[in-house]
């Protein structure tokens, strides 16, 4: 593989899409470090004083070249069951993105959580999912048809110590890891097996005020360090991930960045061996979807369809040092030859989970239906009456929606919703009787099912015998609040409401 070179071209501190002219262009090697990171701590600027930067051998890649085939390689694998119910990363989640709108995303990242629906796939039509490619359908994996897999991309080539960096949104869901890392194994004389990584770990625990840094160097050896930021990983921001590989020294180190600043420093377990870079999503168990019970599924699961990581580049300037080793190693398995969709928008991601009510709760399999009746099951901190009842019905021969019975509450969860997350809540209603449509949430104060809630909200919709359209957008607005419950409902307790094309999107923070 040809490592690509650069000119000096910077904006805001943050190196800008470059062309392959030759290093020569820059006369002063500090003045290209100063223009590449001239944003965040000074410890972080200063990287050049500390060590030497192989500028020659320096990689950027933006992605709206492509995928490089002579660079990357599109996974399509899965490691680490651990006897949990993941599938792994299948190629049909990687896209390519050209959006004039949101010039920053080059690179989609999806993750299929427990909902996802195969047949209901926003991003291919039917003819893609029947036929994709060359006569190979991707979307009958005999791993789970895509539900609870995400998508990965690895270097052909292995690398040494360096400056890693991948400018990028984390995807929010809870049940997906997002991450870059590098990665290799090999058998030594003895027949053992060795791993070593680096890791940058996204909505590991689950928890996202915490990112957590990883070393290993065997299957047995690792130093796995949480470490608490100031903001809210799946916020739906840019930041720029980092870490600075050192093995020149009397103790190998790692030392870690988040937006420039240094957050962390791992001195143990530290590789001294290259290794493939990876940037990837994906959905195990200790993301928050548990190991299997004793139904052959996890109860507390990834609940929800499909979310997305965003990336816009990703940067490696080695370090010029000793006292490391270059040594053959593989990647997993891959979809060799893949070509990724190409999306001229990037998508909306829904965070509400069947909200046309077209699958029934017979077709959700052994994960169940994201609509739950909470009437029944949780009925503490809200109004409920006797005779109540909340399910999905068929209307027609040709539809289905919820029914609200009296005072009923029909919801679903939304875990990793914080306080100052905004939502933007479409539907329609209609109502017999007496009744009076309503929406409520419930604030819940950790990422957990069983975590302790405080407080709820409810907005009123009105009364209307035909099915009429609302809108409405709501803001996270309890300090403590980690998630949400939201419910479809009858303020009224009389009467019932019926509820269709239920979305929930995410405005911001």
């Amino acid at each position: 593989m040809k490592a690509r070179k650069f000119a000096c071209l910077a904006a805001a501190g943050i190196m800008l899409a470059a062309s392959a002219t030759a290093f020569t262009a820059c006369s002063d090697k500090n003045k290209l470090a100063e223009e590449m990171f001239n944003f965040g701590d000074d410890y972080y600027k200063s990287v050049n004083s500390r060590y030497t930067l192989n500028y020659d051998e320096m990689i950027y890649d933006d992605f709206t070249e492509g995928i490089n085939p002579d660079r990357w390689v599109i996974s399509d694998s899965v490691w680490d069951q651990w006897s949990t119910d993941q599938n792994g990363v299948r190629p049909q989640n990687v896209f390519l993105v050209e959006d004039e709108s949101n010039p920053d995303t080059h690179l989609l990242l999806r993750a299929n959580g427990s909902y996802y629906n195969m047949d209901n796939d926003a991003m291919y039509s039917a003819e893609e999912r029947a036929a994709y490619g060359d006569g190979t359908n991707l979307f009958t994996q005999s791993q789970g048809y895509g539900v609870n897999c995400g998508a990965c991309i690895s270097t052909v080539e292995a690398f040494g110590p360096g400056r890693y960096e991948v400018k990028m949104k984390a995807c929010p869901r809870i049940g997906a890891l997002t991450s870059m890392w590098v990665y290799s194994w090999f058998t030594l004389n003895d027949g053992s097996v060795q791993q070593n990584e680096i890791d940058i770990e996204l909505g590991l625990a689950p928890d996202f005020t915490q990112a957590y840094f990883t070393t290993w160097t065997s299957p047995s050896n690792n130093t796995n360090m949480p470490t608490p930021v100031d903001f809210f990983i799946n916020d739906g921001k840019w930041h720029v991930y980092s870490y600075d590989w050192v093995v020149d020294a009397e103790v190998p180190y790692v030392d870690y960045y988040i937006d420039g600043i240094k957050v962390l420093t791992i001195d143990s377990n530290v590789p001294t061996t290259n290794a493939t870079l990876n940037l990837g999503i994906w959905c195990p168990s200790w993301a928050g979807g548990g190991v299997k019970g004793e139904t052959g599924v996890s109860v507390d699961s990834r609940m929800f369809d499909s979310d997305f990581a965003e990336i816009s580049w990703w940067r490696y300037v080695p370090f010029q040092m000793k006292n490391w080793e270059q040594r053959p190693v593989q990647n997993r398995n891959y979809a060799d030859g893949y070509i990724p969709k190409k999306l001229t928008a990037v998508p909306s991601a829904q965070k509400c989970a069947n909200g046309n009510f077209e699958r029934n709760s017979d077709s959700y399999g052994a994960y169940g239906n994201p609509w739950k009746d909470f009437t029944v099951t949780d009925p503490t901190n809200e109004t409920y009456v006797a005779g109540s009842s909340a399910k999905i019905i068929q209307e027609n021969a040709n539809n289905y929606c919820a029914e609200i019975v009296n005072g009923g509450l029909l919801g679903q969860w939304l875990r990793g919703a914080a306080t100052g997350f905004k939502y933007k809540l479409t539907g329609k209603y209609r109502t017999t009787g007496s009744a009076s449509a309503a929406f409520r949430y419930t604030y819940v104060l950790g990422y957990s099912t069983t975590s302790r809630t405080q407080g709820n909200k409810t907005v009123n919709l009105g009364s209307s015998a035909d099915w009429k359209d609302f809108e409405l957008e709501f803001t996270i607005d309890n300090a403590s609040a980690r998630s949400i419950r939201y419910y479809l409902m009858n303020s009224a307790n009389s009467g019932s409401c019926y509820f269709d094309d239920i979305s929930v999107t995410y405005l911001g923070n």
